[in-house]
C-alpha cells in the first residue's frame, strides 16, 4: 500500500477480508477481499449464500468513507449493480467492520454490514 492522497481518518482496507453479516449464517455468507492504492479503493466477493461473484471499485473519499460502484452475479443469473457510500469503522474487538449505504440501479435502498474475518484457505 502507498500513501494516501489525503490522509484519511478511517481505518486502512488494504488486503483485509470481509464477509457479509446475515441473519442466518448456515446459508452461507458472501466474503471478499478489499485492496487500496493511495485513493483508489477495489474488492473481488466470492461466492456464498446467493452471490455467485462481485466487483467494487471507488474513492477514498477525506472523510475515510469509500465512495463505491458495484456489480454482482447472483447464483440465479441475476445481475445486480448500483452505488454505496462504505463507512469503516473498528469493533470493540478491534475488527473492521463497514456500513454500506447502498442504492441500487433498480431504486432500492438499504444498508449492509460486512465484518473482517481472517483469510480463508482457498484452493488452487
Amino acid at each position: 500500500m502507498t500513501a494516501a492522497a489525503s490522509e484519511s481518518v478511517a481505518p486502512d482496507v488494504d488486503g483485509v477480508w470481509f464477509q457479509l453479516v446475515v441473519d442466518d449464517p448456515a446459508g452461507g455468507a458472501p466474503y471478499g477481499q478489499y485492496h487500496r492504492e493511495d485513493d483508489l479503493v477495489w474488492a473481488e466477493f466470492f461466492a456464498g449464500g446467493r452471490l455467485r461473484s462481485g466487483r467494487l471499485v471507488g474513492h477514498l473519499q477525506a472523510d475515510g468513507s469509500i465512495k463505491a460502484a458495484y456489480c454482482l452475479l447472483m447464483a440465479t443469473g441475476d445481475l445486480v449493480s448500483g452505488e454505496c457510500l462504505s463507512v469503516p469503522e473498528v469493533d470493540a474487538r478491534g475488527n473492521l467492520r463497514i456500513a454500506d449505504h447502498f442504492r441500487r440501479s433498480d431504486g432500492t435502498t438499504g444498508i449492509s454490514y460486512i465484518e473482517q474475518i481472517p483469510a480463508p484457505v482457498r484452493e488452487a
